[in-house]
């Protein structure tokens, strides 16, 4: 008995794309315009509130740890950077930590200045010391950001709370 096979079909002429071609490319074209929505997104003023938010972080840190120390720290910037000081009572100076240390130095993000520094609501030159006691108080103080037309302030009141005003 003979096998039952199909009619033979004659290929046809493709006139147009399918359906899955047409998802494919439009989840590409997609993802690709989602990652430069993000690229473009990072903003001077995305940048300075992130390095306000990170100054934020070890500010707090170095209060904390001043009081855990039992030894005051100090925070001084020449607006491009900062670093941190321990003080040394036994030569009554401020010396840098060490290397190790999880209190260091940093430089600011690209472009992000310091550009004011007011303790006790008095206007400070770059470089002077903004002390964190071992008791955990503090000077009020306001740290003046900024990126290109974008400004951040951080402040913090006696009892050590920081605040920041975030850029927009």
């Amino acid at each position: 008995m003979p096998k039952h096979r199909p009619p033979h079909r004659p290929p046809h002429d493709s006139q147009g794309f399918t359906l899955i071609e047409i998802l494919v490319v439009t989840a590409i074209i997609a993802i690709l315009l989602g990652l430069a929505v993000l690229k473009l997104e990072f903003s001077d003023a995305n940048r300075l509130n992130s390095t306000a938010d990170d100054l934020v972080m070890r500010l707090e840190a170095a209060r904390d740890e001043a009081v855990i120390r039992g030894q005051s720290l100090a925070f001084s910037s020449d607006g491009q950077g900062y670093q941190f000081w321990l003080s040394d009572s036994s030569r009554n100076e401020w010396v840098a930590p060490p290397a190790n240390d999880p209190i260091t130095s940093k430089q600011f993000s690209d472009g992000v200045v310091l550009n004011e520094m007011r303790i006790n609501g008095l206007r400070r030159p770059m470089g002077e010391r903004l002390v964190f006691s071992l008791s955990g108080l503090t000077e009020p103080f306001i740290l003046t950001l900024s990126k290109s037309s974008a400004h951040a302030e951080i402040s913090s009141d006696a009892l050590g709370r920081m605040e920041i005003r975030h850029a927009q």
